[in-house]
């Protein structure tokens, strides 16, 4: 099923490009980022063996998120979704640039809700997806052999795409959150060891979200964009990785993400009735683990 959507005059395959141009470009200079000396190369953990210095990171990882939707009106959605996540962070003196890229699809879901025309308590499958890109730039404002802490501001993109029932060509809503945010990304190694453990903190807030309905054929459902009246979210993780050589290693996390999306500023005509996105939540929690390159 395909729709244009525009957000403040920009599409979101646009905003998704841009994002993805600016993730390429902070991915050359990461790649073209001067050799560190040997001493920064010791094993196990980079900058545990030389203070000063935090590795420039690439990390690829799978992981599995349990999802829940809920309206302020009742309906609700539960879903499991499996995930690819990359990124990359470069570190230039106290500068630091970086990027995140994750896609999430369900292969379970769950709707429990009523029946729109008739108010009829109603369970079936629904499916969603979830994709997420940005990109940060920061700085560095703690850095010793035990700890390193830095903070960044971000512009990124959310969208999740829900429809029900799934996969059969159903009713369909699309969310489009462009935002900007804040993070603080902590690590902590262990000097002469392998380990280092870290967490992340974030807030964003979103710049002129909105929610696309897109009925199926037959449907008395209004199609068009609801303009949300605003939209936050706070996301956290904990983590610990493991170097199995100087630039290579593993890592495992745990991570949480809430994002609240507020009652819509219009509403949608179809026949003689007037339709309105009330407020919801959407919450994730689950794992992720991977491979962390370090240069």
């Amino acid at each position: 099923m395909t729709s244009e959507v525009r957000l403040s005059g920009i599409d979101p395959f646009s905003r998704l490009v841009a994002l993805c141009a600016g993730s390429f470009m902070i991915l050359a200079g990461f790649l073209s980022r001067p050799p560190v000396s040997v001493a920064d190369s010791l094993p196990p953990a980079l900058y545990s063996n030389q203070p000063y210095h935090v590795p420039a990171e690439i990390d690829l990882g799978i992981g599995i998120q349990d999802w829940f939707y809920r309206e302020a009106v009742g309906d609700s959605d539960n879903a499991a979704l499996l995930e690819g996540h990359v990124r990359a962070i470069s570190y230039w003196g106290p500068v630091i640039l970086g990027t995140d890229f994750s896609y999430m699809a369900s292969y379970y879901g769950q709707y429990t809700g009523s029946t729109i025309a008739t108010g009829q308590p109603l369970q079936i499958p629904m499916a969603e997806t979830v994709i997420q890109s940005s990109i940060h730039l920061g700085v560095e404002v703690l850095d010793t052999a035990w700890d390193s802490l830095g903070v960044w501001a971000s512009y990124g993109y959310h969208e999740q795409i829900w429809m029900t029932p799934a996969q059969e060509g159903g009713y369909q809503e699309n969310y489009q959150i462009p935002y900007l945010g804040v993070a603080l990304y902590n690590q902590n190694p262990l000097p002469g060891k392998a380990w280092t453990f870290y967490e992340e903190l974030g807030y964003r807030s979103a710049l002129s979200p909105t929610m696309t309905s897109i009925p199926s054929a037959g449907q008395s459902i209004p199609a068009g964009t609801y303009q949300l009246g605003g939209s936050w979210n706070i996301h956290g993780l904990v983590g610990a990785r493991y170097m199995l050589a100087p630039h290579i290693g593993l890592y495992l996390n745990g991570n949480y993400s809430y994002w609240v999306f507020t009652q819509s500023t219009n509403t949608l005509t179809s026949g003689n009735l007037q339709y309105y996105e009330p407020s919801s939540i959407t919450s994730y929690f689950g794992s992720e683990a991977g491979v962390t390159l370090e240069f």
